[in-house]
């Protein structure tokens, strides 16, 4: 019954290695030597709506050098919607689902979306709570910015509340780019916490959790994904840009309009159409 068990709870974790968070991807199953993967984070605070994609960044993998760089494109970023208008880039999703959004994005740089992957927070406060909470190494500034972490930085155990309070933090020098290596971080402390064998019984109702709040078309139970999942990805060495603009205030809605020549050279110099 032990080894049931122990074989179910370590299934369970490899799905949601397979599913997990920001730095999901597939290497060898596209003709290309790149795989772009739209990156979306939806923090659905209103229950029984879809809620807006706060978090929006491509991550670029070099399937041969296993390279990688990520551009995020700012939420308040003016873009033509396929379908629907000119808006904010992040209500595509709530307004025309996943494919408008891919298309959305795909239109505003030129280039291919090879996967997505979408993750709800609604739920992010209960995971690491199952998991009796992670560890993270907080820095100092967002501790002093964030009331709900109470002053703690440095090597720090959070709660869910502090936990999720910590991924949302984004207002600083490196914005959205910042915030992805947060979720990154967080989850890498999630899957650490759920190999612990003192939980290893709780990992079906993480799984559970994660399968509620995880949106994805990448082949689940390709190795290759699972390998690179565990060995992590390095977004610390990795190239990352920041969709730059102008903003400005239309019809009383605050709007950054890009600057599509900054926006196309960044395009090119992270290799996403390689």
């Amino acid at each position: 019954m032990k080894n049931w068990r122990k074989i179910v709870g370590i299934l369970s974790l490899f799905l949601i290695l397979a599913l997990g968070l920001a730095f999901l991807f597939n290497i060898g199953t596209t003709p290309s030597e790149r795989v772009n993967i739209l990156l979306l984070g939806v923090d659905a605070r209103v229950p029984g709506q879809a809620g807006n994609t706060d978090s929006i960044s491509v991550l670029s993998v070099d399937k041969k050098t296993q390279e990688i760089s990520l551009l995020s494109i700012p939420r308040d970023t003016r873009v033509e919607i396929s379908g629907i208008g000119t808006d904010k880039i992040n209500h595509a999703y709530p307004q025309g689902g996943i494919d408008t959004t891919v298309e959305t994005v795909e239109n505003f740089l030129d280039i291919k979306i090879d996967y997505y992957v979408l993750v709800n927070f609604d739920q992010f406060k209960e995971i690491v709570d199952t998991v009796g909470g992670i560890n993270m190494e907080v820095e100092p500034h967002v501790a002093a910015a964030v009331p709900e972490l109470s002053g703690k930085d440095g090597q720090s155990r959070l709660n869910g509340e502090e936990a999720l309070a910590y991924v949302r933090f984004r207002f600083d020098d490196e914005g959205d780019p910042g915030r992805v290596k947060r979720h990154q971080r967080a989850i890498q402390a999630i899957i650490k916490e759920a190999l612990n064998p003192a939980n290893i019984m709780d990992v079906p109702a993480i799984f559970n959790h994660v399968m509620k709040n995880v949106k994805t078309n990448v082949p689940p139970l390709e190795t290759t994904v699972i390998n690179m999942l565990i060995s992590g990805i390095d977004l610390e060495n990795a190239q990352t840009a920041m969709v730059q603009g102008e903003w400005a205030r239309i019809n009383g809605i605050a709007y950054l309009i890009p600057d599509m020549d900054k926006t196309e050279a960044m395009v090119v110099d992270l290799s996403l159409r390689a």
